[in-house]
């Protein structure tokens, strides 16, 4: 009978074989443009005008709000990826610290998003074809043959993708280059031609609608789904060349410099409108391309020639890093064993995981044919992002305290950033609103129905019992009630802003819970791999 090597997990089906195989190769500059690429897509074009519309002026507050959870998310990120550098992380390293079952759950929220991320962008470029193109939109929702476009789309960057990182990374840098000039000089036309600080009054102040409603625009506003990508870096840490160095400078950069740029946006949102269009509120601002229109409401029609076609550029490029970063988001969550084995295959010339590259191709164009819309394939995004960064902040906590205090990149401050990080992802989750909720929650739960059958399996393969990690089903049924009960699109029970601080109070109460739950976990591996180690060694001594 064969024997573990000391601290091996029978359980995970991670390869260093396969991890050794992907190219070590990206310095900062590329992992910088990389990650700002994957961020500058659609929601540049489309947050502000969501976020305005929801919030009015208030929508300022929204993206501070929404940028500081973020730099946390991102402090989280950098702490682990300077830990354990590997390629797939976010759904790797919640799986190393909270156990099979929290693992599982991340590696299928991810997964999600793998999946539905590419059909986002590839539907949002079809759909902007569709001024050129006739017979591409049909009202609201791609015609059959805009969904075959797209599909077709969505293959072909996909295709670009499989000849490595390397590859990608050369084109990425002109592309990324004309994704920021644009929107930057955008934002200076429309505020020196168009500024009117009576936009302010004619609106009903600054948060007309309620500071709630400025609460729940960082989900349901896009300004989460904005920041989607940040954490590339990251992810891409395990063909780093030097990530300890390269991932937190590339992150934080791309990090502030999306927050200026985004923020600078949605000022011009505010103050650049006609006062006219604003005489029923903020609410009944009707703009279906809203920065193009409001060029050409200020007299610049080559700006809004520009910016139409920018709606098909910036995606372009989005989706071609996309399709990148997240088949290493499927590969780790075929290493997290959620895939079979088959989907961590490394190619050997290009260091591509091109069979994680080639279901999410496929997946994805099935995902196109059937939804049609950029709506209703995004709508419940943000909500997966918003798990993933509460798990990973999880990770962070655990491993600090499991592995040492001086091997990460946060030291002391491990413990209260992951903390807060925590729990500003459970109130991003809450904030989503009961109609997003009621959506991801069902399709979460299919994660856990995936780990039951999982566990069934490899039954007697895991160091802990089936228990370990469900403080996480608690945790999101738990705030599933409160947000059918609360006032985020709820039935009001809990008012505001009572609703919140039970929320606050609830995800403080679960990271104690899941942190000492991590720790456990870790410590159930040590004294495994102690038991493994003594066994191996008198097997040795034997032979």
């Amino acid at each position: 009978m064969s024997m573990e090597k000391p601290g091996e997990d029978s359980s995970a089906t991670v390869s260093a074989a396969d991890d050794r195989r992907l190219r070590r190769a990206l310095g900062t500059p590329s992992l910088a443009m990389l990650t700002f690429s994957s961020v500058i897509g659609s929601g540049w074009l489309l947050s502000p005008y969501t976020v305005a519309k929801a919030a009015g002026p208030a929508a300022l507050l929204t993206w501070v709000i929404g940028g500081l959870a973020t730099l946390l998310v991102c402090l989280v990120f950098i702490d682990l990826a300077f830990r354990n550098p590997m390629s797939g992380g976010n759904v790797r390293w919640p799986r190393m610290a909270s156990g099979p079952l929290v693992g599982i759950a991340v590696s299928w929220a991810i997964l999600l998003q793998a999946i539905f991320a590419g059909p986002s962008e590839s539907t949002a470029v079809a759909q902007y074809l569709g001024r050129w193109i006739p017979g591409l939109v049909d009202e609201d929702s791609l015609s059959w043959t805009g969904r075959l476009l797209a599909a077709g789309l969505l293959l072909v960057f996909c295709t670009a993708s499989f000849f490595g990182v390397v590859f990608i990374t050369r084109i990425n840098n002109v592309v990324t280059t004309i994704k920021l000039v644009v929107p930057a000089v955008t934002v200076i036309l429309l505020l020196a031609s168009g500024f009117d600080t009576d936009n302010y009054r004619i609106g009903g102040g600054f948060a007309p609608y309620g500071i709630s409603s400025a609460l729940s625009a960082v989900v349901g506003g896009g300004v989460v789904y904005a920041f989607t990508g940040i954490n590339g870096a990251a992810v891409l840490s395990g063909e780093a060349k030097d990530p300890r160095k390269s991932v937190p400078r590339a992150t934080l950069l791309v990090w502030g410099g999306s927050l200026l740029l985004f923020l600078a946006l949605q000022a011009a949102m505010i103050f650049s409108p006609p006062s006219g269009l604003l005489g029923s509120g903020w609410h009944g601002l009707n703009l279906s391309s809203p920065l193009a229109q409001l060029a050409g409401l200020l007299g610049m029609g080559w700006l809004s020639t520009v910016l139409i076609i920018d709606a098909v550029f910036s995606p372009s490029g989005s989706m071609l890093m996309g399709t990148s970063i997240k088949a290493r988001y499927t590969y780790g969550a075929a290493q997290n064993g959620l895939l079979p084995s088959v989907f961590t295959r490394v190619n050997r010339r290009w260091g591509v995981p091109w069979t994680a590259l080639l279901l999410n191709a496929v997946v994805g164009a099935v995902v196109i044919l059937g939804f049609g819309s950029w709506e209703s394939i995004a709508s419940s995004l943000s909500f997966f992002y918003g798990l993933s960064y509460a798990v990973v902040s999880v990770a962070s906590t655990v491993l600090y305290r499991s592995e040492g205090h001086g091997s990460g990149w946060l030291g002391r401050w491990s413990m209260p950033i992951g903390f807060t990080s925590f729990v500003l992802s459970g109130l991003i989750l809450y904030w989503s609103g009961w109609t997003k909720v009621r959506i991801a929650l069902p399709m979460l739960l299919a994660g856990f129905i995936i780990y039951l059958v999982r566990r069934r399996v490899h039954r007697g393969s895991e160091p802990v019992s089936a228990m370990q990690g469900f403080w996480l089903i608690g945790w999101l049924l738990l705030l599933g009630s409160f947000s059918f009960l609360g006032a985020f699109d709820g039935i009001e029970v809990i008012s505001a802003p009572w609703d919140t601080v039970l929320a606050t109070a609830v995800s403080a109460g679960t990271w104690w819970l899941a942190h000492r739950s991590g720790v456990q976990y870790r410590q159930a591996l040590a004294r495994r791999a102690a038991q493994h180690s003594d066994s191996w060694s008198i097997n040795e001594a034997r032979a």
